[in-house]
């Protein structure tokens, strides 16, 4: 049985390169494209050093010793790649030689980061599980007496409303009450959710901006980035707003409370190819990506943002993200988040499945 040699390099999670004797790059697999994110066609245009930090000059001496005849080749762990301008990535690093047609290197790139940011992924999202089961469980359990409560405080109020100071009293509780019930709702999340319908993605970002555009009345400078090609997948349309509102509302309340000068907030969509959603690779996938100039998210919550009451706010709840998070994974998709002083980025990272219409 003969196989395609190039499909199968295309096939792997491990980033493939290959160089001819002057280290130029003549050849980039997907994973390699993903790895360093940029196109093949700007890879095609480097040199294999030039994606690497310049103050290893051991390593780039082996590089260039590699390229010789008879070279056996070597293996480097954590290798420091500077891809672009402050942008780093820390892969384990194995070079071969090449003597078939043409001569070069056959250069294997394993993300270091990137298997870390899986486990941590699979961790979190564990944990946020959990976190999620209880805190539902608790919101059942104080539902239940909320509304003997607030039952109670109507007879009451029925009964001797004719008292001033008791009819003041009855109504505070029955407004606070009616506000913890409100709050254990949305804890709750919604009970049906819609059925997935095929939709645009920039159909429904473009609803949630011309609402967010509204409510900042050009405070705030929206950005849009798409990419025209992706197809359309199947959605929850109401949830999918919701989560990209919840998302966009914190991006410019954080703007907005900071007195952030010039604040802006890009919105980006570009299709993924390999990417891991849970552990779990897929093939093709959309992602949209919000990005604000915003002061960034304090690393005390950093770990636990997308956790239920959660929120560096005073007036927040703490459940925009979380349930953002929950409508995601409705999808089959997942949330990631990078955050640094004066840029924030959110990524909705959404698998795409042909024909395939799933339901949590």
């Amino acid at each position: 049985m003969q196989y395609d040699a190039q499909a199968l390099i295309e096939s792997l999670a491990t980033a493939v390169l290959l160089t001819d004797s002057n280290l130029r790059i003549v050849y980039a697999n997907s994973a390699a494209q993903q790895l360093f994110l940029l196109s093949r066609s700007k890879l095609l245009q480097l040199k294999l050093t030039d994606l690497l930090d310049k103050e290893q000059k051991n390593l780039i001496d082996s590089i260039y010793s590699a390229t010789k005849p008879y070279s056996t080749g070597f293996f480097a762990s954590k290798v420091l790649f500077v891809p672009e301008p402050n942008r780093c990535i820390t892969a384990d690093l194995s070079i071969a030689h090449y003597s078939g047609k043409g001569k070069g290197l056959v250069v294997e790139c394993r993300s270091v980061d990137y298997q870390q940011k899986i486990n941590d992924e699979i961790q979190r999202r564990s944990q946020h599980l959990a976190a999620r089961d209880l805190i539902r469980s608790l919101a059942h359990e104080i539902k239940n007496p909320l509304g003997g409560i607030r039952g109670a405080a109507q007879l009451v109020d029925m009964t001797y409303g004719s008292d001033q100071a008791l009819h003041e009293y009855t109504k505070v509780i029955i407004e606070q009450a009616d506000r913890l019930k409100t709050l254990v709702n949305n804890l709750l999340g919604p009970q049906r959710p819609n059925p997935l319908t095929l939709c645009n993605i920039h159909y429904v970002i473009e609803k949630v901006l011309s609402l967010e555009t509204m409510e900042t009345r050009g405070k705030i400078r929206f950005k849009k980035d798409y990419d025209p090609s992706l197809p359309e997948l199947p959605l929850d349309v109401n949830a999918m707003e919701q989560a990209l509102i919840n998302i966009i509302s914190n991006a410019v309340q954080a703007l907005t409370e900071n007195k952030t000068p010039h604040p802006a907030i890009e919105l980006k969509t570009r299709a993924r190819h390999g990417a891991w959603i849970n552990g779990i690779k897929i093939p093709t996938s959309l992602v949209i990506v919000v990005t604000d100039n915003g002061p960034g998210i304090p690393e005390n919550i950093k770990e636990t943002l997308f956790y239920p009451m959660v929120t560096s706010r005073a007036s927040g709840n703490g459940l925009g993200l979380s349930i953002a998070q929950s409508i995601v994974e409705r999808h089959n998709g997942m949330i990631e988040c990078q955050s640094v002083p004066g840029k924030t980025i959110f990524k909705i990272i959404l698998p795409y499945q042909k024909d395939k219409f799933s339901s949590k």
